[in-house]
């Protein structure tokens, strides 16, 4: 985590670094510009109440993070993009410390806490529209 002084406001913030799936994060700043709220703030809300719900005592699990590239098989030194992208979350410091700890109790990296914490806010909390509709469709037929 690098800690910062922003310089519009004065206040310090860490940024956490991650990496998202590349629609992922897209979504994510669609999302944040649909409820009229920076990209920081937004993830500000969500970290808040990711840790105020406790998704991963009522199953959620830990998700890993991919590399942005990987190496192409049967060759040297190829290397294919994965489709993910670097995420930086920006957040107060006492937030991004609180993540860090959550992070060591759960015997998980940093990133990947940060990881499955967009991926259940994008996915889980504000799923896109084909996903709404996939999950309601499922509900008819298996209801």
């Amino acid at each position: 985590m690098r800690i910062f002084t922003d310089n519009k406001t004065g206040e310090q913030y860490v940024e956490i670094p991650t990496r998202a799936p590349a629609k992922m994060q897209m979504y994510a700043k669609t999302l944040a510009f649909a409820m009229g709220k920076t990209l920081k703030t937004m993830y500000q809300e969500a970290a808040e109440r990711f840790l105020r719900e406790e998704p991963w005592n009522h199953g959620l699990a830990w998700r890993p993070t991919k590399g942005l590239t990987t190496t192409l098989k049967d060759t040297i030194g190829q290397k294919e993009a994965t489709g993910w992208m670097q995420v930086n979350m920006r957040l107060p410091v006492e937030l991004g410390n609180t993540l860090d700890r959550l992070a060591a109790e759960q015997n998980v990296s940093l990133s990947s806490l940060s990881y499955t914490l967009l991926y259940w806010w994008t996915w889980w909390v504000y799923p896109p529209a084909s996903e709404r509709a996939r999950r309601e469709a499922y509900l008819r037929k298996n209801g």
